[in-house]
């Protein structure tokens, strides 16, 4: 894992800005949905559908995407977001094609958070082939790249993840469509949208109504060409290896079955987890969820009972949500469950265990020797067998890993809201030391880590976590 210093000259901004266009307020005055976080994880938070309107639209940005908190460090100004980032970088960008929106007019704008607007790009209505309504999230490589370097690739893809997630969550909520697409012609979206895909590169998209969709080259073009805003560092070149990576991953999938290879190793009887209750769920609202949210390391030592582990993972995981990744689970404080690591299986909500043992202390130190892992009551594990997935599917089945592991590290961070836990993601770690730690097949590779669990809460300021 390479290091060095960083270039304090040429940090990047952590907003994209377009100056001298036009932009479009969006509405402050916010009728938010009510429903508890832990209804919404479940799939019980739907309301009959209505049409897009511009404040439903600001609704479903400020809770999928918006600041939460504000933080002085001397001169300088930090706002935590909905979602989180590997550094506070924040690589993720969002951008909508627009047509029929009550109280928008027809075209093409980029989202700025810090004053909370729609920036219009191009005017006109998006062409019949283009997906609109509809949401673009993209990831701007240098910002994380910045401080990662080589590694940054996969963060962004894990903070796209997390970003996308809570549009899922989010979306019913509010009585709109949200389909989730990751299949697309890269070029031509980057062309439509008016970037360079070697810098800022579309990751995938929600079509905001019901119907077809087909992204092919040469299919679309915008009204006007979309500029392409100000950079985000004054030398905001990405390292070579990203850029390729990111071209290879751009490649269309190959037709197969979706989802995970179905081969599974020879392991120990399942041990079945109690069926975790569906009546009388309280606890925060999403709202409240996505405005509490933080990166919280401070966990104790503490017993997590059967019944929590169960409502946890159901949280997580549920048996209907299409993946191409694997949920394990390291333990070391659940009640009457010996410790060790763990496979998840959802459509049976069991527990297969892949190697025994107090496994925590050399996790933490696979994972760059961040002691405070080895501390959490549990530690989730996303994984997959990336070589499998590209020789099935092509190399963008690597882009979709690592999107979904995101998606699974926000369910897990509003998942331990609604339960009154910790959570923070490990990007970090040496991947074959932690692979052996873990005791993994070599075709296995870990994309993400998430402590959860009890927490310490303070109670006399500071701060309980980052991002």
């Amino acid at each position: 894992m390479a290091g060095g210093t960083l270039d304090w000259g040429n940090q990047p901004d952590m907003v994209k800005r377009y100056p001298g266009l036009e932009a479009v307020p969006l509405p402050r005055e916010l009728v938010l949905p009510r429903i508890e976080a832990a209804r919404a994880l479940i799939g019980r938070a739907l309301r009959e559908k209505e049409p897009l309107s511009l404040p439903r639209l600001a609704n479903l940005l400020f809770m999928a995407y918006g600041f939460t908190s504000r933080v002085d460090y001397g001169h300088q100004v930090f706002h935590y977001r909905s979602a989180p980032s590997a550094g506070a970088l924040y690589p993720t960008e969002i951008y909508l094609a627009a047509r029929d929106v009550q109280g928008l007019e027809d075209g093409l704008y980029h989202y700025n958070l810090e004053d909370f607007s729609l920036v219009r790009l191009a005017s006109g209505t998006p062409p019949p082939s283009m997906p609109a309504p509809a949401l673009f999230l993209t990831a701007i490589y240098f910002r994380s790249a910045w401080k990662y370097r080589d590694r940054a690739f996969r963060y962004c893809l894990l903070d796209a993840g997390h970003v996308a997630e809570n549009i899922r969550l989010v979306c019913p909520t509010l009585g709109l469509a949200a389909a989730w697409e990751t299949e697309f012609d890269d070029e031509a979206l980057a062309a439509f949208l008016g970037l360079d895909p070697d810098r800022e590169r579309v990751l995938a998209l929600f079509r905001l109504t019901d119907g077809p969709f087909a992204v092919s080259a040469g299919s679309i073009s915008p009204v006007r060409p979309a500029p392409s805003g100000e950079p985000s560092a004054p030398r905001d070149q990405s390292p070579e290896p990203i850029r390729l990576v990111g071209r290879l991953t751009a490649q269309p999938l190959r037709p197969a079955a979706p989802g995970l290879p179905q081969e599974e190793p020879a392991a120990p009887a399942p041990l079945p987890l109690t069926l975790p209750s569906r009546d009388g769920l309280a606890g925060p609202s999403l709202v409240q969820a996505l405005q509490n949210r933080r990166s919280r390391r401070n966990f104790k030592p503490e017993a997590v009972s059967g019944n929590d582990l169960s409502q946890a993972l159901a949280f997580i995981l549920p048996p209907a949500m299409d993946h191409y990744v694997h949920l394990g689970l390291v333990t070391c404080s659940v009640v009457s469950l010996p410790d060790g690591h763990y496979r998840y299986r959802p459509e049976h909500h069991d527990l297969v265990l892949i190697k025994g043992g107090f496994l925590n202390p050399t996790l933490g130190e696979a994972a760059l020797n961040q002691e405070w892992a080895g501390r959490a009551g549990l530690v989730l594990v996303a994984s997959a067998p990336l070589l499998l997935l590209e020789q099935a599917l092509g190399p963008r089945a690597l882009r979709l890993a690592y999107l979904d592991a995101g998606r699974l590290g926000q369910r897990a961070y509003l998942a331990a809201e609604a339960l009154g836990w910790g959570c923070c993601g490990i990007g970090a770690f040496y991947d074959e030391e932690l692979r052996q730690v873990l005791g993994l097949p070599a075709e296995e590779s870990v994309l993400y880590l998430l402590g959860l669990g009890p927490y310490k809460k303070r109670t006399h300021g500071g701060r309980e976590g980052e991002d």
